[in-house]
């Protein structure tokens, strides 16, 4: 598995949070990628960073986010990525207010699921690393080395799975559960992606209601 990378917040058993997490009743799947963008609002950026090129999303820097139509509260988010750039550096946000923001027009009191290539020079973790933007520590277990270890080179379609239900978070990386979060406040909010650093594209972005 890897070394573990506590990122914040005491221990408090993470292990019982998947036990604890129900398998929750779906309502059906969601493509949220459409033609037009219909279903999303760009934020907080005139750059031009997110648009549709034959049916993939094409996201890049400097700023700004893409935030979903509506709020969601308890879902299940499947994506398939690719770094299109070894610098490529994003993120999902989850359960995000939308109405602050902390930095380049990201949205405060948020959640954010790391999307960074591992081949880029950072000092964040590359994908899977949880960011509480404006929200109270809690405890995240997260295996970086796993991460780097499932993560495809840069080109490659990818698929991550983010999973929110009450107040847990758990992120897999082509098959492999890489994060494990707890404390996830904000019973409702917005879905959204980051512009940041680099380049990369989605082709994918499937939700299912919990």
């Amino acid at each position: 598995m890897g070394n573990t990378r506590r990122l914040r917040g005491p221990g408090f058993g993470l292990a019982l949070l998947a036990a604890g997490m129900a398998e929750g009743q779906s309502t059906g799947t969601t493509e949220l990628i459409d033609e037009d963008l219909s279903r999303w609002t760009v934020e907080s950026t005139s750059a031009g960073n997110f648009r549709m090129v034959d049916g993939v999303l094409e996201v890049a820097g400097p700023e700004g986010w893409l935030r979903s139509a509506e709020p969601y509260a308890d879902f299940e988010l499947v994506a398939e990525f690719r770094f299109m750039s070894e610098d490529a550096d994003s993120g999902i946000f989850v359960r995000a207010l939308g109405d602050s923001e902390f930095a380049r027009g990201w949205p405060n009191q948020s959640y954010q699921v790391q999307l960074r290539n591992p081949l880029g020079d950072s000092p964040f973790p590359p994908i899977g690393g949880i960011f509480r933007h404006g929200m109270a520590s809690g405890e995240t277990d997260y295996d970086e080395a796993l991460a780097r270890e499932s993560s495809l080179p840069t080109g490659e379609w990818q698929t991550l799975t983010v999973r929110v239900e009450r107040d847990g978070l758990v992120v897999e990386l082509n098959g492999a559960v890489i994060t494990r979060a707890a404390a996830v406040a904000n019973e409702t909010g917005f879905i959204g992606i980051q512009g940041e650093t680099g380049a990369l594209e989605f082709r994918s972005l499937r939700l299912r209601r919990l």
